[in-house]
């Protein structure tokens, strides 16, 4: 028997006028014109004795019946997209290795390890995925995943790679070229605050001896890719950790304030999920994990790997 289904440009035209909301843009985005979206959906309306959208005056308004059916269908076509990547590069997404990073992690430290690994395994395909470091290891589908915690995770085994360790940064044309010569000169300064750690600057504060007695004050931001932003454009005085700033104090760009290590109470983490602990995949990567990261100094923060010299 014929199956009875709709045809693939209608359901396209569909998702593209539900994401959209609009005709018009749905078929900016289709590369067609709008009377042919416009017809493509009214087709899928007659096929389904549906009515998908209606009209609050300019606006497109999916209903109740239509909204229904988008979130079967965006769930199918999301499926039917994975198994045609899939046909064209070989091998099924459930055959790669999945790994999480938290995205400034990932972009300030795992870049250089993960290209080191591609290079060793070139068969041994992998995906990233950006996660928290709160991660639920009962529920995700990560293979493995490097994330900053306390190294209790539920379900998951955790290898510590390194404390995490947090330094007062600032632009240079901001600070003396000796740094800060002494605590009550943060007075003069703003104090960029982390607002989805905001408990590090008195972390560091008390940690580090400073008598700073004063309110912490300075502008809010949501993560430290903007904070670093900001600091180099001479916001004001941030709290970081040394890990994500190597290349700006490298360069110059961001020069230390204090000559101070504090470590956060924290570390980054290497974690397996124990129900993947067989996988072919994480052991070939576990395996070279561990001769490797013992080995590159490249993978280890400075004073980690000056430690090993």
């Amino acid at each position: 028997m014929r199956r009875f289904l709709p045809s693939l440009s209608a359901l396209h035209a569909f998702d593209a006028s539900v994401r959209h909301l609009s005709f018009t843009k749905a078929a900016e985005d289709m590369g067609v014109t709008q009377s042919g979206i416009s017809r493509q959906i009214k087709n899928l309306e007659d096929f389904l004795g549906l009515t998908l959208f209606e009209r609050a005056g300019p606006k497109l308004v999916l209903t109740a019946e239509g909204a229904r059916y988008y979130e079967e269908i965006s769930r199918l076509l999301d499926k039917l997209e994975d198994v045609s990547i899939d046909a064209v590069r070989g091998r099924t997404a459930q055959s790669m290795l999945k790994i999480g990073f938290p995205p400034t992690l990932m972009r300030r430290w795992g870049a250089a390890m993960l290209t080191a690994f591609a290079s060793a395994h070139p068969q041994t395909w992998f995906e990233v995925y950006p996660c928290r470091h709160d991660l639920d290891f009962a529920t995700s589908e990560l293979d493995l995943a490097f994330v900053r915690g306390t190294g209790n995770w539920s379900g998951a085994r955790s290898q510590l790679l390194f404390q995490e360790e947090l330094v007062v940064v600032g632009a240079p044309e901001l600070l003396p070229p000796e740094g800060l010569s002494s605590d009550e000169a943060l007075l003069d300064y703003p104090l960029i605050q982390n607002s989805s750690r905001p408990s590090l600057w008195l972390h560091w504060l008390r940690g580090a001896g400073v008598h700073y007695k004063s309110r912490i004050y300075g502008p809010r931001l949501p993560n430290f890719d903007m904070i670093l932003e900001c600091a180099v454009n001479g916001m004001g005085l941030a709290v970081v950790p040394e890990l994500h700033v190597r290349d700006e104090l490298a360069s110059g760009t961001l020069r230390l304030a204090f000559d101070r290590l504090q470590t956060s109470g924290e570390g980054f983490y290497l974690c397996f999920p124990q129900v993947r602990m067989s996988s072919t995949n994480v052991r070939i990567f576990r395996d070279w994990f561990a001769t490797e990261f013992g080995r590159r100094r490249q993978f280890l923060p400075p004073a980690c790997a000056a430690g090993q010299r």
